[in-house]
């Protein structure tokens, strides 16, 4: 890994390399008294560290023939090693490529696609280009008692459980391999037995007009209209959730299709004109985008707070602020990984190398002005519904109210205006249409 001349986030790199096989071993070079953050990662994964100094002079070819001669050197110790993985698209390492191909050897190469050279890119066997494996990237942390409870309501949901009994989750608890004593409960019956209070609180509705069951059953029904590709009505639905989770009578005073009316006339889902039935929003971006929710009660001090942070340089990558703003502004795992994701493609942060494309690991500058940053995070929001479908002029307040909590749409004008600014949005009467949709 040439990480001198192309640092990337060595987590995203190693999970990507295990995905084609197993990981013997590897090397990474670089002048690592500038990258103490990053010396971790890759010791704890069983890569080597180079130091290559920079002290006063310039050291780059200096870094290629240690790598080069590394790399061959390999070759001839350890002929059993079949794949060679390069991070680096740096031209002058084609004769190496050719080698080792000559050898019998595979050889991959992730980097960044516009640093790459053409000929690098066309003499490995296998090109990846580290923008995709940052795109892909996830947050992941589950280090709170609430975030538990969360991933349990999303498992449970998925999976169409009609119930939340103990059995379910300690299968569930198993799988996500959680130690009780990590939360400070004495007992593992105790920490179960907290779980099953929580989720049901979350899980169910408060009101007992329905019975645990038909709440649950609700739920699923919404989420599968939110999620459908094709548009649905009344018996075709009936038919859809019934082949995927079968409506147990006994469990309901009503019938299924009893159920979906009320929830119709309650107006937890409506019929259109043409007798479709639809999850009105915003409960359907709730659903659709449940992982990038965008928090309009903490969202203005998140911003302030990560712009001050980079500004006094306080902070060397996203994940750095992150932690910082989750710690100092009393935020759940849940609100930061959303806010860490708009940060991430907020188009405001550049790689100290220079790229377009960051990841939550690497080290990044701030590119923007207070008012362009606070902009484009929120900008996010918006583009990630358009992205999805169109808005209807007479929906913006609630597009506002999803956003900004507020049916004032000043707001919402001003990134509706930066956005078709960057001709990424244009207004088809009466729809507001992300550029890709525009042939829909």
């Amino acid at each position: 890994m040439d990480y001198q001349n192309q640092p990337v986030d060595p987590e995203l790199i190693i999970e990507k390399i295990k995905e084609l096989g197993k990981i013997v071993g590897g090397k990474a070079y670089a002048h690592w008294s500038k990258y103490p953050a990053t010396m971790f990662s890759f010791s704890r994964h069983g890569i080597e560290l180079i130091e290559m100094p920079e002290d006063g002079f310039e050291n780059k070819k200096g870094n290629d023939i240690k790598l080069a001669i590394d790399a061959i050197e390999t070759m001839f110790s350890l002929p059993h090693i079949n794949v060679f993985v390069l991070v680096t698209g740096d031209a002058d390492f084609v004769p190496l490529v050719k080698k080792l191909r000559i050898y019998g050897k595979e050889v991959i190469v992730v980097s960044r696609s516009k640093n790459t050279s053409k000929e690098m890119e066309l003499s490995a066997d296998i090109f990846i280009p580290y923008e995709d494996i940052v795109k892909s990237e996830k947050i992941e942390d589950k280090d709170t008692i609430e975030d538990v409870v969360d991933e349990i309501i999303r498992i449970i949901e998925e999976h169409q459980y009609n119930d939340v009994n103990e059995n379910i989750i300690k299968r569930i608890i198993a799988g996500m391999k959680i130690d009780y004593r990590d939360f400070k409960f004495l007992s593992y019956n105790d920490f179960i037995s907290y779980l099953i209070k929580e989720i049901r609180k979350e899980f169910y509705s408060k009101n007992g007009e329905y019975s645990e069951y038909e709440e649950n059953y609700m739920r699923y029904v919404e989420r599968l209209l939110a999620t459908s590709v094709i548009p649905l009505k009344l018996e075709q639905l009936i038919e859809k959730a019934q082949e995927k989770n079968p409506w147990i009578t006994k469990n309901s005073k009503y019938s299924l299709k009893e159920l979906i009316k009320k929830m119709i006339e309650e107006k937890r889902l409506w019929k259109n004109s043409k007798g479709y039935i639809l999850v009105p929003i915003p409960r359907r971006w709730e659903i659709k985008h449940e992982k990038i929710l965008p928090y309009p009660e903490f969202r203005d001090n998140f911003i302030e707070y990560v712009y001050n942070l980079f500004k006094e340089k306080k902070a060397n990558s996203i994940i750095e602020a992150i932690h910082s703003a989750k710690k100092d502004l009393n935020l759940t795992n849940k609100v930061v990984g959303s806010f860490g994701i708009a940060l991430k493609f907020s188009g405001k942060f550049i790689g100290k190398d220079g790229s377009d494309y960051v990841s939550m690991k690497t080290p990044v500058y701030l590119n923007a002005d207070f008012e362009e940053f606070r902009i484009a995070v929120e900008a996010f929001y918006l583009k990630s519904i358009l992205k999805d479908e169109d808005i209807h002029e007479k929906n913006l307040p609630i597009a506002s109210n999803y956003i900004y909590n507020t049916e004032n749409q000043k707001k919402l004008n001003e990134i509706i205006e930066y956005l078709m600014n960057l001709q990424e949005v244009f207004y088809v009467k009466p729809y507001y249409k992300y550029y890709k949709n525009l042939n829909r």
